[in-house]
């Protein structure tokens, strides 16, 4: 990838840069390539004050600094290389990025989450007394679980229990758990699986939100709808409670042919299976394609 900003993308020193061949550092002998990168930081917000004199000093190193504390890049004396000016070229794009716009992605993610578990709920009422069952909530669980209110039942799917539906539940509640209360859950980072990873967990979290969490496109990815991102923090929320959710057999993504022919024992510890459920029921039907790993324009 490359600086995508029309800001700077005719620079070929900075889009050098941006691949780390090699970064800028002080004393940087390309004035014009150093200008912009401090009118860059100047105009992000990340340091208004800073002079514009193509000098690679002190402060245009502090201001290099100050990116990679922002939001938990790597750590470098103040080279600006690949995340440091991957992460402007968003900012300069109007873009947001990492935990900051995790943050604004709770609400849509919630209301998912809480649709979910209304529906759940519903449903385990209306199954213990024998009422009518909604059929948008039967066909989530048959789509997004494999479970099947009939028997026998047809392919892969398995007739559904009582405890898969407690299961399932409780797993939504802890999430929603975790969206009401992110502090200390969710952070800005750089994901151990590399820059191009949106978002990790590992079990007990906290969830690392990379430069690749975005909503524009950038040196590290292309963009993600606000419908993928909330699928995304739904599906990182259960890795935090779920001790198999990151099994080889287990992690497969919504968009993947595999999905459709998991076995509902292994659905039901699958995070994909818990973020399309919720967007099934939110819209009534299963997206299409489905959010996580659907296509940028995926707002509706």
């Amino acid at each position: 990838m490359a600086l995508l900003s029309s800001f700077w993308s005719a620079n070929q020193r900075l889009q050098k840069a941006v691949k780390n061949s090699p970064g800028m550092h002080a004393f940087e002998p390309d004035h014009a390539a150093v200008k912009l990168l401090q009118q860059a930081l100047a105009d992000t917000g990340i340091l208004p004050s800073i002079k514009v004199d193509g000098i690679y000093g002190q402060q245009t190193a502090g201001a290099v600094s100050a990116v990679e504390a922002r939001f938990n890049l790597g750590r470098d004396g103040g080279v600006a290389g690949q995340q440091v000016l991957g992460v402007l070229d968003i900012l300069l794009q109007g873009g947001r990025l990492a935990a900051e716009l995790a943050v604004l992605d709770l609400p849509l993610a919630r209301t998912k989450v809480g649709a979910a578990t209304a529906a759940l709920t519903s449903f385990a009422k209306s199954r213990a007394s024998g009422a009518a069952l909604s059929s948008v909530t039967v066909a989530a669980l048959r789509v997004h679980f494999r479970l099947s209110i009939a028997a026998p039942t047809i392919g892969i799917t398995r007739q559904l229990t009582d405890a898969d539906v407690t299961l399932i539940l409780g797993t939504f509640n802890q999430v929603n758990g975790l969206l009401l209360a992110p502090a200390n859950r969710m952070r800005s980072g750089v994901p151990v699986n590399g820059l191009a990873t949106p978002a990790e967990s590992p079990l007990n979290g906290p969830i690392t939100f990379g430069p690749g969490y975005s909503d524009v496109d950038s040196h590290f990815t292309t963009r993600t709808g606000n419908n993928s991102r909330a699928a995304m923090v739904m599906h990182e929320s259960v890795h935090v409670f779920d001790a198999q959710s990151g099994a080889v057999n287990i992690h497969i993504a919504e968009s993947s042919p595999a999905y459709d022919l998991q076995s509902a024992d292994l659905s039901l510890h699958n995070p994909s299976s818990y973020a399309a459920f919720a967007a099934h029921i939110a819209l009534g039907r299963d997206p299409n394609p489905r959010f996580g790993g659907a296509p940028p324009g995926d707002a509706l």
